[in-house]
């Protein structure tokens, strides 16, 4: 018995130093202090366990070699009284077909293989990519999934919907092209227009009508359809083809003032509804012009008045009417501007002329003229008249009666260079209803002097001759002389420069006032009036010198003055 423990003790013993190599003393010691344990144990051990048969035939052959070695580790063992204190080596375990965190080993080693259903590669990580025609995932096959923006299924390429997005069997996403006789964008049955501008509904070319236009097979149709024309979709109104469509068929009745019958422009006359009346058209076009003897203006029986023509309902309007012209009120008989007296006011053209005077004369004979100006005659001197004013070609002279003479020229006259009147001036008649009848001497020649005489008493015929001179280079008068009175007046007109030149600031003239209506006197006509000559200074005021008092005869004015002529202001009237 004792005898097969030792035996164990020293197998044992052997094991331990195979495994546990010594290399220094101090591990020789805790060697030996395992070994003593051991020995003890087995020594125990063997006292409670049965030894097998094969182990007791085989004692004796080993008996010496564990007496051999058990007595040396015996010897070594006692060298030492008190056994050392020390830790057993931790020794790492072989990592042999096993996953440690996240990597497979083989033989301690990262290796490729399959563990558990996961595919690892040659770093023992779990594998992604194309294994065997297989797509994998983190060692597991892509199945039902994207990888890349492909789609797989088992590992493959397939085709299939992911997400709501369809993919062909290349595994790829349909995206603006057709795909099982349908039309996908971004992996959708498109509705609504493609790249090309083509209109699809969930994922089919589009015919039919949609937001006012209509489609076929994906585009805005042009062309005929049932019945009805289109263009780019909506219902064609316009020409084509000489044909005017409205809403997509051929139109009847007026559009932009053109009557058309089925799409075509009439051809002659014909009347149809405009503008809630009924119109005239000639060729399809609103007509202007007479038909039937009455005239139509854009397709209307006009009313109104038109180059001078009043019209009612196409025709001529009978009767005296008036109407406006220009802004101002015209008197119209039987449509055209009526020439003559109505109501006892004279009219010339539809105006109403202005009277100026119920009973003029002219102060000199005067020459008269017809409506186009050419001269008709002469007016003789204090002939009794009537003058109007406001006729476009002068002064309108009829006799008491309202007979038309002529025209005489309108207004004052420009003093000529040879400081005579033209032959024709207005202001040569007598108007006794005028509100003012004084007379004025204009002044135009330079260094001239010029005479006339005041009468103051017809009967005996004495005169008050009055001279005038006036200044070189100026239009002022110098001085007067009265020689009956001997009274000698000078004046001198005032001037200043500045940058506009020479301006005169102070001028003289000869007037009248309190004149008197006239009358004739063995044949000639004479005014009572008061001679006066009138000064103005710089700040406008106004001196008379009351030069004398009597009578002037109008023969004056026929003959005139060089250098001046008596006339009338105003000429107005009542």
């Amino acid at each position: 018995m004792k005898k097969q423990s030792w035996l164990i003790a020293a197998s044992v013993l052997a094991e331990l130093i195979a495994v546990v190599p010594v290399t220094s003393a101090d591990e020789s010691a805790t060697v030996s202090e395992q070994v003593t344990t051991s020995s003890q144990s087995a020594s125990t051990s063997d006292r409670v366990q049965t030894t097998s048969t094969s182990q007791s035939s085989s004692s004796e052959q080993v008996t010496a070699k564990q007496d051999a070695s058990v007595g040396s580790v015996s010897a070594t063992t006692t060298v030492s009284s008190k056994p050392a204190a020390t830790t057993p080596t931790k020794v790492a375990p072989v990592k042999n077909n096993v996953v440690v965190a996240g990597v497979y080993y083989l033989n301690d080693k990262p290796a490729a293989g399959t563990y558990r259903g996961v595919v690892y590669g040659n770093d023992g990580k779990p594998f992604n990519g194309t294994q065997k025609n297989l797509m994998y995932v983190a060692g597991i096959v892509a199945n039902k999934q994207l990888v890349n923006g492909k789609y797989y299924v088992g590992g493959k390429l397939s085709e299939g919907v992911y997400a709501d997005k369809q993919y062909d069997g290349h595994g790829a996403l349909v995206d603006g092209r057709y795909f099982n006789g349908y039309y996908y964008a971004n992996g959708v049955k498109l509705t609504g227009k493609s790249r090309d501008g083509n209109y699809f509904k969930n994922g089919v070319s589009f015919s039919g009508d949609m937001n006012g236009r209509h489609y076929e097979m994906g585009t805005l149709f042009t062309g005929s359809l049932k019945g009805v024309a289109y263009k780019d979709g909506l219902k064609l109104t316009g020409t084509r083809g000489g044909i005017y469509y409205k809403a997509g068929k051929p139109f009847s009745g007026v559009m932009s003032d053109v009557l058309y019958h089925n799409g075509r422009r009439y051809t002659g006359y014909h009347t149809a509804k405009f503008q809630n009346v009924t119109a005239l058209f000639k060729d399809g076009h609103l007509f202007t012009g007479t038909r039937n003897g009455v005239y139509y203006k854009s397709g209307k029986a006009f009313s109104g008045v038109l180059n001078n023509k009043l019209y009612k309902a196409g025709r001529k309007y009978a009767g005296y009417h008036f109407a406006t012209v220009n802004y101002a009120s015209k008197l119209f008989r039987n449509g055209s501007l009526f020439t003559g007296t109505y109501h006892k006011s004279m009219y010339e053209a539809g105006q109403k002329l202005t009277l100026v005077s119920r009973k003029a004369f002219p102060v000199k004979n005067t020459v008269l003229a017809n409506a186009a100006g050419k001269r008709i005659g002469t007016l003789k001197a204090g002939t009794s008249v009537i003058i109007y004013s406001g006729s476009q070609r002068g002064m309108l002279v009829t006799t008491m009666a309202g007979k038309r003479l002529g025209y005489a020229e309108a207004g004052y006259t420009t003093l000529r260079s040879d400081a005579n009147f033209g032959p024709n001036v207005v202001s040569t008649f007598y108007y006794p209803e005028a509100n003012s009848h004084d007379l004025y001497l204009m002044l135009y020649d330079n260094n001239v002097s010029f005479s006339f005489d005041v009468i103051p008493n017809l009967k005996s015929n004495k005169k008050i001759n009055i001279v005038v001179t006036t200044k070189r280079d100026t239009s002022g008068i110098d001085s007067l002389k009265v020689k009956s009175q001997r009274k000698l007046i000078n004046w001198h007109a005032k001037y200043r420069s500045n940058q506009y030149g020479r301006q005169q600031v102070s001028a003289g003239m000869i007037t009248t006032k309190n004149t008197k209506n006239p009358i004739k006197y063995h044949g000639k006509i004479y005014f009572k009036t008061t001679v006066v000559f009138n000064t103005y200074g710089e700040i406008r005021g106004m001196s008379n010198v009351k030069l004398a008092t009597g009578y002037v005869p109008l023969t004056y004015l026929s003959t005139g003055f060089k250098g001046g002529a008596f006339a009338y202001n105003p000429l107005g009237g009542k």
